[in-house]
C-alpha cells in the first residue's frame, strides 16, 4: 500500500488536557514494517448521528413505534404516528441508534459489511462510498456510528460504552464525525406547547436578550462571541478534546490511518431564541430562514447580527476545537514514535463551507434533512459528504483516488 504524505495546518488552541498520561501509558515501539504489510483495504466508520445516516431508517430497527423499510425518511411529525421525530430521538443514556440508516437491533457493529442488495441501506455517506467502489480500490465498508453518541461513550481510556469496540479495529482504515454531541444541542430552543416535550438548552440564552420598560421591551441579539463562549466553556467542562485524543492515540497505537472529518456548515431555525415556536400542524420541516432573521445586539447598536451568523460561528469554532484534538494525537504520536511518521496517519478534513451555504434548506437543492429541524443531511448532503472523505483518503493515503464528483 502506497502511503502519501502532506503538509499539514497546525491550528493548536490554548488548553490544559495534558497528553502526559497518554504518553506514558503509549510509548512503546511504534508498529512497524510488519504490521503495515498485514495492512487491510477495510474502512470502519464510527461516530455520531451525521455518521449514521440519521433520519433515514435502517435493515433493523429496534425502538418502539419505528416500522419502516431500509432508506425510507422518518415522517415530518412531532409525535403523532409511527417514525416520529419524537419516537426516533436517542434515549437519556446509551444510545439505540433508532432511525438511523445503518441500525442493526442497536447495534451495528453486529451487522456483515457492507454489501449490495434491494435492501441495503444507501443514504449513509459511509454506504454510499462502499456503493461506488470500483475496480482494484474497492475496501470492505462498516459503519458502527451511533445516533447520540458523544466523544466520552466512544473513550476507550473512560469507560465509555463504545469505548471496547475500538480495540477490533486494527491495522485498517477509521473514519468519523464526532465532537457535535451534546453540544450543538445545547443550542436548541423549541417551543411545542405540549407539556414535557419543549426543549431549551444551556447556552441560549446566549444567543439573545429581551430589554426595556413595561410593554415597550424588545429582542437583543447577544454577540457572536457569546456564542462561542458558552460552546467552549462546555467544551471543556465535558472534556471533550481529552476524549478525541484518548480515541484518536488508542486508533493510531493499532496501526490504523484515522480520517477525521468536521461538520458542515449549517443552522437548524432551532438555534437560540430567534424561532423556537414550533408549528405543531407542519411539523419540524417548517421554520424560517437564518438569514432573514437579524436583531441589533443592543438599543444604541445600528449593526444587526442574524441567526445565521451565529450558527455559522459556532459552528466554526466546533471544527476547530476537534482539528486541535487531532493536532494533539499527532503531537503525541511523534513523542511515542520518534523514529516513525505516525502522526501523518491521521488526518483532518470538513466539507466545502461556501458549497453547503449554497444548499441549505431554503435552496431549490437543500442538502439538508428538512424533517428534524434541518439538522443533518439528506442523501444528497450525504453524498457531499462521501466525496469529502473520498478525497482526503485519496489525498493522504492514495486511496479511493478513482472516484469522480457524485452526480446530485
Amino acid at each position: 500500500m502506497i502511503r502519501f504524505r502532506a503538509g499539514r495546518l497546525a491550528l493548536l488552541l490554548s488548553s490544559t488536557l495534558s497528553l502526559l498520561a497518554l504518553s506514558a501509558s503509549a510509548a512503546g515501539a511504534a508498529p512497524g514494517a510488519e504490521a503495515d504489510a498485514k495492512f487491510a483495504d477495510k474502512m470502519t466508520f464510527i461516530g455520531d448521528s451525521v455518521t449514521a445516516g440519521f433520519g433515514f431508517c435502517g435493515p433493523a430497527e429496534n425502538a418502539k413505534n419505528v416500522h419502516c423499510k431500509p432508506n425510507e425518511e422518518m415522517a415530518n411529525s412531532w409525535n403523532l404516528g409511527d417514525n416520529s421525530l419524537n419516537d426516533c430521538k436517542p434515549p437519556k443514556g446509551t444510545p439505540n441508534d433508532a432511525c438511523s440508516n445503518n441500525n442493526f437491533d442497536g447495534k451495528p457493529w453486529h451487522s456483515e459489511p457492507w454489501k449490495a442488495g434491494p435492501n441495503a441501506p444507501d443514504v449513509a455517506y459511509p454506504f454510499q462510498i462502499a456503493a461506488r467502489q470500483t475496480g482494484h480500490e474497492k475496501a470492505e465498508v462498516s459503519n458502527w456510528a451511533l445516533t447520540g453518541s458523544t466523544p466520552s461513550d466512544w473513550d476507550p481510556d473512560g469507560g465509555g460504552a463504545f469505548g471496547s469496540l475500538l480495540g477490533k479495529l486494527k491495522n485498517q482504515y477509521v473514519g468519523m464525525t464526532l465532537g457535535a454531541n451534546p453540544l450543538l444541542a445545547y443550542y436548541t430552543n423549541i417551543d411545542i406547547s405540549i407539556p414535557f416535550m419543549d426543549v431549551e438548552g444551556p447556552c441560549v440564552d446566549s444567543t439573545g436578550y429581551k430589554a426595556g420598560i413595561w410593554g415597550f421591551r424588545s429582542w437583543y441579539a447577544g454577540p457572536v462571541q457569546n456564542q462561542v463562549d458558552c460552546l467552549k466553556e462546555h467544551w471543556n467542562k465535558l472534556h471533550q478534546t481529552q476524549h478525541l485524543v484518548h480515541i484518536y492515540t488508542q486508533l493510531l497505537e493499532q496501526n490504523d490511518r484515522v480520517v477525521v472529518m468536521g461538520y458542515y456548515r449549517a443552522c437548524s431555525w432551532s438555534f437560540g431564541n430567534w424561532q423556537p415556536k414550533a408549528n405543531p400542524f407542519k411539523g419540524p420541516a417548517s421554520g424560517n430562514d437564518c438569514k432573514g432573521e437579524r436583531r441589533p445586539t443592543s438599543r444604541d447598536d445600528s449593526a444587526k447580527v442574524s441567526q445565521w451568523d451565529q450558527a455559522v460561528a459556532v459552528g466554526a469554532e466546533l471544527n476547530n476545537l476537534i482539528h486541535d484534538a487531532v493536532m494533539k494525537a499527532k503531537e503525541h504520536a511523534r513523542k511515542a514514535w520518534p523514529e516513525t511518521n505516525r502522526d501523518d496517519d491521521i488526518v483532518y478534513t470538513q466539507p466545502d463551507e461556501a458549497e453547503w451555504e449554497d444548499h441549505q434548506p431554503t435552496s431549490a437543492h437543500t442538502w439538508v434533512l428538512l424533517r428534524d429541524t434541518w439538522i443533518h443531511p439528506n442523501k444528497a448532503g450525504a453524498g457531499n459528504l462521501a466525496d469529502t472523505v473520498t478525497k482526503a483518503m485519496c489525498r493522504h493515503f492514495d486511496h479511493w483516488c478513482g472516484h469522480t464528483e457524485w452526480t446530485r
